[in-house]
């Protein structure tokens, strides 16, 4: 029997990508998807991540949230008609106690987070932290990047804001200086670049009645044409292989972010960050069953 990485991925309602992204991980051969946490973790948000598991027949799944500051909406229309109508509903428990709680039952397990670093801070307080991490955020500028592999619109920087980190800019910080086995950031110019379309979901339509996860996946991807910022990160925890990576110190500046490379900056815990996909349609097909 083939090994299924242990994953909890922490995630947030802005994005239609992170709930495609939970999709895929929910029922994919390769993973054991073991909790999720909300940020901020909203009823609404909690309540919709459930009807998602229900439809993949995962309610096993147990879900954690951390503290919204009020209860205003945050779950979108495209959210409402993509699953249909569901209910508000809590959480099992605040979430930095479910992921604890995953480490003590998988403390091999790898952590993924599609958004602002609150919730993983929250869990780092209680002092413990997973020593696998892949976190979508982060930039590789000139600096980094070869400039055969840079995208135009990123060409000539060397930071930038990201949606991620700048949403607890101090929890980032201090969650990139922790010394951990394996901390890869999926860069804001890597990203942006995959942008998956209506040819790539061609290519995964043969397989959709094989699993549950894709055929949901497939069925946002009919609402929505976009870039998949959450669902890259998660096919590259799964695969890193995929990408090119160079080892980076993060750091923050004048709102932005950016890398200084490893190498010149000793005595600092690293990251790997991504500079490049050689083959997007590659990656893509890792949605897809084994066995097909």
């Amino acid at each position: 029997m083939q090994y299924k990485i242990p994953f909890h991925f922490d995630m947030e309602t802005a994005d239609p990508d992170d709930a495609m992204t939970l999709a895929i991980l929910a029922t994919h051969p390769r993973v054991h998807l073991v909790s999720v946490s909300i940020h901020p973790g909203g009823k609404d948000q909690i309540g919709f991540v459930r009807k998602i598991l229900n439809i993949l027949d995962r309610e096993d799944i147990r879900i954690g949230a951390g503290t919204p500051k009020s209860d205003a909406p945050r779950v979108s229309v495209f959210h409402r008609d993509w699953v249909g109508g569901f209910k508000d509903s809590e959480a099992d428990g605040p979430a930095a106690e479910i992921m604890a709680d995953t480490l003590r039952q998988f403390p091999d397990s790898t952590l993924l987070t599609g958004a602002a670093l609150t919730n993983p801070y929250a869990l780092y307080e209680t002092g413990v932290f997973f020593n696998r991490w892949f976190c979508q955020g982060g930039f590789a500028g000139d600096n980094i990047v070869p400039k055969e592999h840079r995208m135009q619109k990123f060409d000539g920087k060397i930071t930038c804001a990201t949606f991620n980190l700048n949403g607890n800019p101090l929890a980032a910080e201090v969650l990139f200086s922790i010394p951990m086995a394996e901390r890869r950031l999926i860069s804001k110019n890597v990203c942006h670049a995959a942008v998956f379309t209506n040819a790539d979901a061609e290519m995964l339509m043969p397989f959709r009645n094989h699993n549950k996860g894709l055929d949901l996946f497939l069925k946002a991807v009919e609402l929505k044409e976009k870039a998949l910022h959450d669902t890259v990160a998660a096919l590259l925890a799964i695969d890193p292989c995929k990408s090119l990576w160079a080892e980076v110190i993060p750091y923050r500046t004048r709102g932005e972010w950016g890398s200084w490379k490893a190498e010149e900056n000793s005595g600092k815990s690293p990251s790997l960050i991504t500079t490049f996909i050689p083959d997007l349609k590659d990656l893509w097909m890792l949605i897809k069953p084994e066995n097909f």
